[in-house]
């Protein structure tokens, strides 16, 4: 699914966000939408911690191993620029652009194409959605930078009435749909 399309889909699967009851599961829930409408590799949602001024990982879908909990410094190049322009930066990672990001080898990833989605309101930063690797092997495109901004957007407007904790026992304890089976 592609461009305006995707769009669409996006807009009105994201109106289930308000029966989500906390941060963790809004951020699982994106995630979940995320992954089922862009088929990839691997998909990370962030908080930001305003005390330590960076991103931090509390929902992980793909990769080999687990890396809730990782980090990346708020002016880390990619972040930083999807911050700094409010939009998604789309990037396909032939010149090493997320080389110095740990955050995907601790998960195992080699990010070949990568999504990175603000996830702030009113200048405030809330967090970051980010994707990499599309499982048809094509680069991600501008109409996915797109339709990823939408949701971050949908994320950062559902955050900002919701008291966001990177506690560790709460981010490590499995979502709810995955305890309820």
């Amino acid at each position: 699914m592609k461009g305006d399309e995707l769009l669409t889909d996006f807009f009105e699967s994201s109106s289930d966000l308000e029966f989500v009851q906390d941060a963790l599961e809004g951020a699982d829930f994106v995630l979940t939408l995320a992954l089922e409408k862009i088929p990839c590799e691997a998909g990370i949602v962030s908080f930001f911690d305003m005390n330590r001024r960076e991103f931090v990982i509390v929902r992980q879908r793909g990769g080999q191993r687990r890396a809730l909990l990782s980090s990346i410094p708020e002016k880390a190049e990619i972040p930083h620029r999807a911050m700094r322009s409010g939009q998604t930066v789309v990037i396909a990672v032939t010149n090493g652009e997320l080389a110095s990001d740990t955050r995907w080898a601790a998960m195992g990833v080699a990010p070949h194409s990568a999504l990175c989605a603000p996830v702030q309101l009113g200048g405030r930063y809330l967090g970051l959605l980010e994707l990499v690797n599309p499982a048809d092997n094509a680069p991600f495109d501008a109409a996915d930078g797109n339709a990823m901004s939408y949701l971050g957007q949908q994320l950062a407007e559902f955050l900002g009435s919701r008291s966001i904790s990177i506690d560790v026992e709460t981010v490590t304890r499995p979502p709810l749909r995955a305890r309820a089976r």
